[in-house]
């Protein structure tokens, strides 16, 4: 048998190290540089999140042409502003990005070609679709400098990718929270009240209704995929963090979409009935939510004074309305188990609400039955993925790496035999920090 040594490998977070057990015949260089892959895998996540994001977007652009031409001015101005309003938001914080970015002299020169593109797309307000392509670039060159044999170059042009595709997926975050979930909210309610009645249906027309069928699909699976890649990328950007296999992405967007199915189909069935009830409803969870936060969540890494902590708590608060995303590192067992039982509450009440206001078992019992069962499965098959998840393809318990918690690295003895020094440096040097 082989014999091993243990590496200890910190990032700039002292409090975190990862033990990793080599073999005799392998050096710490070996390891850095095959966790240092662009492969296949990463091609193809990349790829699915401009699939996604395209689809989601141009289903919407399509649905405005026909309300516009067939007179339906309120669905055309509810569907238009949770268009311009995200893009113009996710647009603002790329610009900022590219500042902040041109301003660290350690990133290099950016040329006018470069930056004519960026602008370019920042006017079609397309900036997520740009740091996907950047991704793949910067992915593509380091592959070529890794064959080459330029190892300086390859490991710097990999960061940059990691650093793209984090900032690309928080961008798909507030694609997803500001655009996909109240586009699939408002599509399905006008569907489900068009359904309800046929004279409506009949008007709005059944070419109109497929295509708000295939609206709300395509913004369910964005927003499963961007919580996934999301927790995915954070992942592969950070040295502290084991990375997520192929079957726990896979797992964690199963658990991601009947969450939100089950979530949307809520909210869509009360403001189908009552929207001022289904207004009212996500403004009180968003105000809970947030000041849970707010009294709870503090000294989170992404925030460096007490303001930009009420901040965060207020903007995680408004994306708690369709799903949970943990501010800080630490166990999230009973935070989840709170979050989810708040929502299976309200879910179960707004569809008591409709089955009682509604009432048309006997008229529409497709609908009627459909509808209710479809959401309280969604929500039991949610649990289950969560569940199957963190229990067998989570990277802390599928993963071989060990987490070492210190408070000063420098007091750890490496001299001693069965120990090598390998250090490396945290590669998360984009605008945010999370953990999943």
């Amino acid at each position: 048998m082989a014999e091993t040594c243990t590496v200890v490998r910190f990032s700039k977070d002292p409090s975190t190290a990862r033990i990793e057990n080599l073999k005799q015949n392998e050096s710490p260089d070996k390891i850095c540089e095959t966790q240092q892959t662009f492969g296949i895998f990463y091609v193809i996540c990349i790829a699915l999140s401009i699939i996604t994001y395209v689809l989601d977007l141009a289903l919407a652009c399509i649905l405005l042409y026909f309300y516009s031409i067939r007179g339906y001015g309120i669905y055309f101005a509810l569907t238009l502003s949770f268009v311009l309003v995200p893009a113009l938001f996710m647009t603002a914080f790329s610009m900022r990005w590219y500042i902040v970015d041109h301003d660290d002299p350690s990133l290099g020169k950016i040329s006018v070609s470069q930056w004519i593109i960026r602008i370019i797309f920042l006017l079609l307000q397309l900036s997520p679709l740009l740091r996907y392509l950047d991704t793949l670039i910067y992915g593509l060159r380091s592959k070529v400098a890794g064959s080459s044999g330029i190892d300086q170059l390859q490991s710097t042009l990999y960061r940059r990718m990691l650093d793209e595709d984090s900032n690309g997926a928080l961008l798909r975050l507030f694609h997803c929270f500001l655009h996909a979930a109240p586009q699939a909210v408002i599509q399905l309610m006008i569907l489900l009240t068009h359904i309800a009645h046929p004279e409506k249906l009949q008007k709005l027309g059944t070419d109109v209704a497929v295509l708000q069928a295939w609206t709300v699909l395509a913004a369910l699976v964005s927003i499963a995929w961007s919580l996934t890649s999301y927790h995915r990328s954070v992942r592969y950007a950070r040295d502290d963090k084991e990375k997520v296999s192929t079957v726990g992405i896979l797992v964690a967007f199963c658990w991601h979409l009947m969450s939100a199915v089950s979530r949307v189909l809520a909210l869509s069935l009360l403001a189908s009935i009552f929207p001022t009830w289904m207004g009212v409803v996500c403004a009180l969870h968003w105000g809970v939510m947030a000041i849970w936060l707010a009294l709870s969540q503090h000294q989170t890494a992404a925030c460096s004074n007490r303001c930009e902590e009420l901040l965060l708590s207020t903007a995680l608060g408004l994306a708690y309305v369709i799903a949970f995303i943990s501010p800080r590192d630490g166990p999230t067992r009973y935070v989840y188990l709170a979050y989810y039982l708040v929502c299976f509450m309200e879910n179960i009440g707004a569809l008591v609400v409709w089955c009682v206001a509604n009432n048309n078992s006997e008229e529409n019992p497709l609908l009627y039955y459909g509808a209710a069962g479809a959401q309280i499965t969604a929500f039991l098959l949610a649990i289950i993925f969560l569940l199957i998840y963190y229990r067998y393809c989570h990277p802390s318990t599928a993963g071989s790496g060990k987490i070492l918690e210190i408070t000063n690295p420098n007091t750890l003895d490496l001299e001693k035999p069965g120990y090598s020094k390998a250090y490396t440096h945290h590669v998360h040097s984009s605008h945010h920090s999370s953990n999943s």
